[in-house]
């Protein structure tokens, strides 16, 4: 399934503090829509519930806000900092986040559909019982990564570093993980059945499992392949 991008009016509205709005929707139950951010400060910001649509946020910071039930649509984030942000039961639906921090996001139970993530620092990041779909994650550092119980669908990592990822409960069939760093990543057995994988990091993963590869070196199993008995 093709990912769409974000739909954003060209005539963005500027010179509005993104914190003041904000809290204003929050009183008002109205929608932030189509404005330009640039290097605002909402640090500790607390918000529930609001809508924040058709929108740019460049060099932005949201480390340690509270925006829990709050939904993204149509917006577009680059270099942005979104560092320990609780996000739970949060959404972001046809977005862009590019070259942003997001360690320690927290979008637990939370929804990204039609969302692309590229170059960006996403440890720790917990998607944990969240809904993954058309999402694809791009050169993404996501060492420490909680994606367990999650449902994924149409969704891809790209080149990104997943290890100690957990990914237990979380079944990502039909997933193209060639390229990813797959080191030390939690799971129960299952998950990673029909993903595709290349040869090393399937050795890595036998050694995971801890299960030893070992060529005895017998006339059946020798250099020469196996021998068909008669």
């Amino acid at each position: 399934m093709k990912r769409e991008k974000p739909q954003i009016n060209m005539n963005l509205k500027k010179d509005e503090s993104a914190l003041d709005l904000m809290v204003k929707a929050d009183v008002e139950r109205n929608v932030v829509y189509g404005y330009y951010f640039d290097d605002e400060d909402m640090k500790n910001l607390i918000v529930n519930g609001i809508e924040v649509s058709g929108s740019v946020f460049m060099n932005c910071r949201f480390r340690d806000c509270l925006f829990e039930g709050v939904t993204f649509t149509n917006c577009y984030f680059k270099n942005c900092d979104f560092s320990f942000m609780n996000m739970n039961q949060g959404t972001f639906t046809c977005c862009e986040i590019v070259e942003s921090k997001l360690t320690g996001l927290n979008l637990a139970f939370g929804v990204l559909n039609n969302v692309l993530i590229r170059t960006s620092d996403c440890r720790l990041v917990n998607f944990s019982n969240a809904k993954i779909t058309v999402t694809k994650f791009v050169s993404c550092n996501m060492t420490g990564a909680a994606v367990d119980n999650s449902r994924m669908k149409d969704s891809e990592f790209v080149m990104c570093d997943l290890t100690e990822m957990n990914i237990s409960g979380t079944l990502l069939t039909g997933m193209d993980l060639r390229g990813s760093r797959l080191d030390k990543i939690i799971f129960n057995g299952g998950e990673l059945q029909g993903s595709t994988m290349d040869s090393a990091q399937a050795i890595g993963l036998v050694r995971l499992l801890g299960i030893k590869v070992e060529d005895n070196g017998s006339p059946a199993y020798g250099q020469g392949g196996m021998k068909r008995y008669r």
